[in-house]
């Protein structure tokens, strides 16, 4: 574990403020869930809650067979990072500033025809972007970006994937 130096003193409620430094860097905003651990008897740690997390094996297995299917790269988002892809490389990456900024305020979702995923990578033209929403709350995106012209074959193909997913993390 890596220390900070930094103390804290917790008030009579039991509350500790988390140093901005420190929420800037784990990208940490105001009212965002963290899950509390106990390591061992005196260390307790905390970790971002996120019902995407890419500890998840069948997500996993489950993206790569879609993939294959639609012939697409698929990117899975939280709000703040790429939670798996069929790019091992991406996976872990924060999402650019500007994405993030979109999945918020809706706009990712209508008639965007370039999409910057993070610093170093866009993805043009041929994409379709569905929003994650269990329990009607948006954790994420579903990104597929296709190798060739989308097959329209494919368009219930992916928003059945797309609502097979949000199932799936409905029961997490």
């Amino acid at each position: 574990m890596k220390t900070t130096g930094i103390t804290r003193r917790i008030d009579e409620l039991g509350r500790i403020v988390i140093p901005k430094e420190i929420r800037k860097n784990l990208h940490i905003k105001s009212g965002e869930l963290l899950e509390i651990y106990l390591s061992d008897s005196d260390t307790i740690s905390l970790k971002k809650h996120s019902i995407l997390n890419n500890d998840q094996e069948f997500i996993k297995y489950y993206i790569k067979a879609l993939s294959k299917k639609t012939n697409s790269d698929i990117f899975v988002t939280s709000l703040d990072k790429i939670v798996f892809s069929t790019i091992p490389d991406f996976v872990d990456k924060y999402i650019s500033s500007q994405f993030e900024e979109q999945i918020k305020n809706g706009s990712i979702f209508k008639n965007v025809s370039k999409l910057v995923l993070f610093k170093d990578f866009e993805i043009d033209d041929n994409f379709m972007i569905f929003p994650i929403s269990p329990n009607g709350d948006i954790v994420g995106v579903m990104i597929y970006a296709f190798k060739k012209k989308n097959d329209e074959n494919y368009d219930e193909l992916i928003k059945f994937s797309t609502y097979f997913l949000e199932s799936y993390l409905e029961s997490y």
